[in-house]
């Protein structure tokens, strides 16, 4: 079914971590050893990392982390030593693409797509560099510090990105996202990993990140 909807569709958004890339148990792991190294006492879990900071803006986890756990540490320096333990990661694991990406680039190659993402542009010009993305993506767009995020372009696509919502298709693994998509006539595909809670109520379908559609 999905195939036959993506045929009617002429725009994809895709975001990155999560989506285009398991990237999810990576940022799990870098916040945890930046963490331990600035406070040894403090142990970030699984479950807290889920409910709390998955799919927020970098500096919004830093301020839910510091009120949350009553801590104080430089930004800017927490920033550094996180992207070096991501990045090291992100070469040890040999980080590539998820296979729905691959399959959909393959099966709709004269689709416009696009990449959405909320990471900062540093760190995105960094995964271009370090991940192989195919080539499919014609534009990389970072939201990180821009009022509205990823929600005030999706409430006027025709503003953005030049397509009225009824022609793009969203792949998102963060359920406001994927709701505010879909609310606005966008089809909204959710993709699903293990730092996620995806219902059908936030979207059109849901995919698994490892698998092909």
């Amino acid at each position: 079914m999905l195939k036959e909807i993506l045929k009617q569709k002429a725009f994809f958004i895709f975001d990155m971590d999560g989506t285009i890339t398991d990237t999810e148990p990576l940022h799990f792991v870098s916040y945890q050893r930046t963490l331990s190294e600035l406070f040894p006492e403090l142990q970030l879990h699984e479950e807290e990392f889920l409910s709390c900071y998955v799919g927020h803006p970098e500096r919004e986890i830093y301020t839910l982390l510091q009120q949350v756990h009553h801590i104080s540490f430089d930004e800017g320096a927490f920033f550094q030593r996180r992207i070096t333990h991501l990045f090291r990661l992100v070469r040890e694991t040999g980080l590539t693409t998820a296979p729905f990406y691959r399959q959909i680039c393959s099966l709709f190659p004269n689709k416009k797509r696009i990449m959405l993402t909320s990471q900062r542009g540093e760190v995105l010009e960094q995964f271009q560099r370090e991940v192989d993305f195919g080539g499919y993506l014609s534009q990389y767009i970072s939201v990180a510090g821009q009022e509205g995020g990823k929600f005030a372009r999706l409430q006027d696509p025709m503003r953005y990105f030049g397509y009225p919502a009824e022609q793009i298709v969203i792949f998102e693994d963060f359920a406001p996202t994927l709701s505010c998509a879909r609310e606005n006539g966008i089809y909204a595909v959710g993709v699903s990993h293990r730092f996620n809670r995806l219902e059908d109520a936030c979207c059109d379908c849901i995919i698994d990140i490892h698998k092909e559609i």
